[in-house]
Order: C-alpha cells, then sequence, then structure tokens
C-alpha cells in the first residue's frame, strides 16, 4: 500500500481576473514546510460565528528564484505574485486525491531569506478575495430577498475568478426582505456578506469543490440510528423538528473509543466536551423588535444576542428574524473536540454527520486480568472497576463545525456539535 502525503500547486495570475496554468511546486517545499489548515463556523465561545478560514504558510526552496516577484524573469508570477492560487492536496494511502485547501497569495505577508533562499509564502482562504472587492451602488437594490441579494453579490467576476459559483448551493434560512439597499454601496463584499449571513440566519463555506456554499446550519448527512428514518437506500432524511424535511444525504462518518466492544476504535484523542451554553442565547433582538424563550432564561440565566441592521425597517421582518436566530441557539448542543487520522477524515466536510460512541472502560485491580464471565470464583479476585468517567452513545448525531488538518503529523481534529 502506498504511503499518505501532501502535494502543493500555484497558479499564477495573467492578468485581473485570468489564471494562467497550474504549476506543481511539491518538490520545492521544505520538509515540514506547510502549516495547519483549518476551516470552521461558530468559531468564537459566546458568540454566533459564520464562516473562518485560517492562514497558511508554505515554506519553499528558492534557489533559482522561482518564487521572486513579477520584477524578475526568473519568476513564475509574471503579472503579479498577490492572488495568485494554491492549492493544497491530501493523496491518500489509495493513492486517491483529496483537495484540503484552496487559497490566494498575500504579498503582504510574504517573506525571503537571502542567505538561507528560501521564500515564506502566506496563502489567505479564498473567500479573502471578498475584502478586496467593492460592492459598488446597484448591486443590491431596494426590496431584494436576501437570497437575491447574496447571489449579486457573490456572481461576480473578480470572485467567481477565484472561486466556483453555483445559484443552486444559495439557500438562506430566513428569507428576508431588503428594504433599502443604501447601507450596502461602498462597502467591501465581506462586509456586507456577513450582515447578510445574519440577517437571513445563514452560513458561508467554500466546499471540496470549491465552490461557495451559503445555507442553514442544518447538518447534510445524518446517521440513521437517533433519527431512525432511512429509507432502506441508504438515504437520511432529516426533520427540523416541525415535520419538514431538510435534508437528504448519506450515513456520516462514525467515531469509535477505546472502551468499544468490537474493538472498532479509532479515536486518538477526545477532548474539549462541554454543554455548549457558551453558545445559546435565549434572548434576540433585532431592531429593537424582542424573541425570548422564558422557559430557558429560567432554567439558564438570560443570554442575550443583539443585531442591528439599517437595511431592515420593518418591525415584522425584525421581529421574524428574531424568532427564527432564537429557534436556532436557545437550546444548548453539546460540543467537543475529536483528532482521528487524517486518512479516516480526508473526506470530511463542513456540516457533515458524525456519530460518536465513547463506551466507559474497566480495569482490573493490581493488574489483574478482568475476570471471565462463567470462569471466575465468587471471592477469589476483585470485580474490574469503571474509569473514563464520562460516556457517549453512539445512538445521537453530531455534525461538524471545525476541521484542522495537521499536515506534519497526518492527523485530523474535528470540531463537533451535537445535532
Amino acid at each position: 500500500m502506498a504511503i499518505a502525503f501532501y502535494k502543493v500547486f500555484i497558479t499564477p495570475l495573467k492578468s485581473v481576473t485570468t489564471y494562467g496554468s497550474e504549476i506543481d511546486v511539491t518538490d520545492f517545499v521544505i520538509a515540514g514546510g506547510v502549516g495547519k489548515v483549518a476551516q470552521s463556523i461558530d468559531s468564537g465561545s459566546y458568540d454566533i460565528g459564520l464562516y473562518t478560514y485560517a492562514d497558511l504558510t508554505i515554506n519553499l526552496i528558492n534557489y533559482t528564484g522561482l518564487f521572486n516577484d513579477d520584477s524578475d524573469s526568473a519568476s513564475m508570477f509574471y503579472y503579479t505574485r498577490d492572488r495568485a492560487k494554491v492549492r493544497v492536496e491530501y493523496i491518500d494511502e489509495d493513492v486517491t486525491t483529496n483537495i484540503v485547501f484552496n487559497g490566494i497569495i498575500n504579498d503582504e505577508a510574504t517573506q525571503q531569506d537571502f542567505e538561507k533562499a528560501t521564500i515564506k509564502i502566506r496563502v489567505l482562504s479564498r473567500d479573502s478575495i471578498f475584502r478586496k472587492t467593492k460592492v459598488s451602488g446597484g448591486l443590491i437594490s431596494d426590496g431584494n430577498t436576501a437570497t437575491n441579494a447574496i447571489k449579486a453579490l457573490l456572481n461576480r467576476p473578480a470572485i467567481t475568478a477565484v472561486i466556483g459559483y453555483n445559484a443552486s448551493k444559495i439557500t438562506v434560512g430566513y428569507d428576508a426582505i431588503i428594504d433599502s439597499a443604501v447601507p450596502f454601496s461602498e462597502s467591501d463584499t465581506r462586509t456586507v456578506l456577513e450582515s447578510l449571513l445574519n440577517a437571513s440566519g445563514s452560513v458561508f463555506y467554500i466546499d471540496t469543490a470549491n465552490e461557495m456554499v451559503v445555507s442553514t446550519r442544518a447538518i447534510t448527512a445524518v446517521g440513521d440510528i437517533a433519527l431512525g428514518l432511512e429509507d432502506g437506500s441508504g438515504d437520511i432524511l432529516l426533520e427540523d423538528g416541525t415535520g419538514l424535511i431538510l435534508e437528504v444525504g448519506a450515513v456520516g462518518l462514525s467515531l469509535y473509543g477505546g472502551g468499544d466492544p468490537l474493538q472498532k476504535d479509532n479515536i486518538i484523542t477526545i477532548k474539549n466536551y462541554n454543554t455548549g451554553l457558551q453558545r445559546a442565547f435565549n434572548t434576540i433582538t433585532t431592531n429593537e423588535q424582542t424573541a425570548t424563550d422564558e422557559e430557558f432564561v429560567t432554567r439558564y440565566g438570560v443570554f442575550i444576542k443583539n443585531y442591528t441592521f439599517k437595511f431592515i425597517t420593518t418591525a415584522a421582518t425584525s421581529l421574524a428574524l428574531s424568532e427564527y436566530i432564537l429557534n436556532q441557539f436557545k437550546t444548548p448542543k453539546n460540543e467537543l473536540e475529536v483528532t482521528v487520522k487524517t486518512e479516516l477524515a480526508k473526506n470530511a466536510a463542513i456540516l457533515d454527520s458524525v456519530t460518536v460512541s465513547f463506551a466507559l472502560r474497566y480495569k482490573g485491580f493490581d493488574a489483574k486480568k478482568v475476570p471471565l464471565a462463567g470462569s471466575s470464583i465468587a471471592g477469589s479476585d476483585y470485580s474490574p472497576y469503571i474509569i473514563g468517567g464520562i460516556k457517549i452513545n453512539g445512538n445521537k448525531d453530531w455534525k461538524i463545525i471545525g476541521i484542522t488538518h495537521d499536515t506534519k503529523a497526518f492527523l485530523t481534529t474535528l470540531r463537533l456539535r451535537e445535532v
């Protein structure tokens, strides 16, 4: 069987929105020269986040000047080094390609070492193009829905030259009507997109096809144990609590701890288990229109989140949005982080389904073996005792809200929230 490894590719710019041919630069990467690759939604405690994709640092040998800027004729960057595309692939043990990072070079943070003839390239997630793209007046109009506004925002040449656009992948949670588009004019794309995502109860991420996705926080694939909705074909139907079907997908990743009776254990470490109370908001106010759940306020105390959207002026819309966000976040959901081999999580994606089974473990006293049923004699030995303290049943579904690939250790950490 082949050994897993990573490959790095760079695609230089030919003009403002046109790219040249992709070049394999793996042979120039210094050993251990690719940093950790991380992405997440709702990444900050005590806050409702949207989407983050951590920056990546790549260290390269530059003996020939291949990675110098465009002022050097030996450089591969004949237009500008800034905004050149970078792709990192994980080649698994079956020699199958899995893309784990897509980004663009940030030339402002690129540094060269003349003595060692090396270069440290800073790579940003491809959505960083949003910060450099301005929203002109007229792009979004009064009366637009959040869906149409987001589509107009994302489907522009400066953005689609870097990230793929597919209109069918743009679906919001609450399709608010924009009363006034004036606040959007002359802002950068990221600022406008964050406002629209918050005002529609949605998240943004880039999928494995390098296409932009706007969706609710609903899980994209659900296990069959907890919901019992498998139709026999392997597809799973997910209900949102009201009887409405949200998603159809395949059974997700199954993870097992060291106490698994069938020895299917594949979890290396599990940590940061918490109740998710730090992200449970039971009182939401949007433009002074408040929705609250008194039962959760009484049980946990008040957790308040306030929004002000200048582009929404209708009180009914503001109240409906408060109620939508409240229903998403009023209930605490357990969270944890689990580390596995990258080979196991190579296809993991944000909002994918995961089941976790972490059983209690048994240990004998004084290094004695655990007595076998039917062979021990009453009173002649000590019964085993339980270690571990926390048990996680495998009949609950979790969704991935964060992924970190450690390219040096070939390990992946998944941050999970219970559905």
